[in-house]
């Protein structure tokens, strides 16, 4: 057999492992072999010498007679992968291209515990612009846009604790993190900023959680909005988030 032959042979046998991985992944239960024959369009017993295959490493499990599940190796090597990922090397690209797309100073911040810091802000150099990390600043989620942006996971009961800590307008938060939840992004004054307006969308990480906010300080606008919300979606990817959304 020729090599590229060979070549073409590895490629097929490794989508076919990618759609069968992808086929497992949408559900909590063992899937049967018949489902995932459907679902793939592989002949039977070439979905099952695959996931026999996929079994012997431990990428796929066996769960009664002709059913299938994720394999434990697939949660080991994504928890290294989990490990080595940092918010602010995952955000650093992105920010530098939303300042280029909007002209706007954009920042990073962090949610820790109840409050938000700043982690990095984008600057125009002679270069381009580039994400340059700072001395952090802390101030409180409900004081702040990207703050109250980063509020959208809290239920009522933890909603009112916070504000209930020195909010000076308790009702103003309740509105500002449900206009977040529905849209994706708020809009406001830059408390940090006097006279300048920002636009924040939180970010989220690979189970669900809201650990930050990207921000863009400047004219706000529907434009300024749809491009901050997809830009705090694409940093919340690359930390592991699936969205309901994309």
């Amino acid at each position: 057999m020729s090599q590229s032959a060979n070549q073409q042979t590895s490629i097929q046998v490794m989508s076919r492992m990618f759609s069968l991985l992808d086929t497992l992944a949408q559900g909590q239960e063992a899937v049967s072999l018949k489902h995932i024959s459907a679902q793939t369009g592989l002949h039977p017993s070439t979905a099952h010498r695959i996931l026999n295959d996929l079994a012997a490493g431990q990428f796929v499990e066996r769960s009664g007679p002709g059913s299938y599940r994720l394999g434990l190796r697939l949660l080991e090597l994504g928890n290294l992968v989990r490990a080595r990922l940092d918010l602010r090397d995952e955000a650093g690209p992105v920010m530098a291209e939303l300042h280029r797309l909007l002209g706007q100073t954009v920042w990073l911040y962090a949610r820790q515990d109840q409050d938000a810091v700043a982690q990095m802000r984008t600057a125009q150099e002679r270069h381009g612009v580039s994400a340059q990390r700072i001395t952090h600043q802390r101030t409180p989620l409900t004081d702040t846009v990207p703050g109250r942006a980063m509020l959208v996971k809290d239920s009522p009961a933890q909603l009112t604790h916070l504000c209930n800590q020195g909010a000076s307008r308790p009702e103003a938060v309740q509105l500002d993190v449900q206009q977040a939840r529905l849209q994706g992004a708020l809009s406001g004054p830059d408390a940090l900023t006097p006279g300048q307006q920002v636009t924040a969308a939180p970010i989220f990480n690979d189970e669900g959680v809201v650990i930050g906010a990207l921000a863009a300080v400047g004219a706000p606008g529907q434009e300024q909005a749809d491009a901050v919300r997809q830009a705090a979606l694409q940093v919340s990817a690359q930390m592991g988030h699936v969205s309901e959304t994309r």
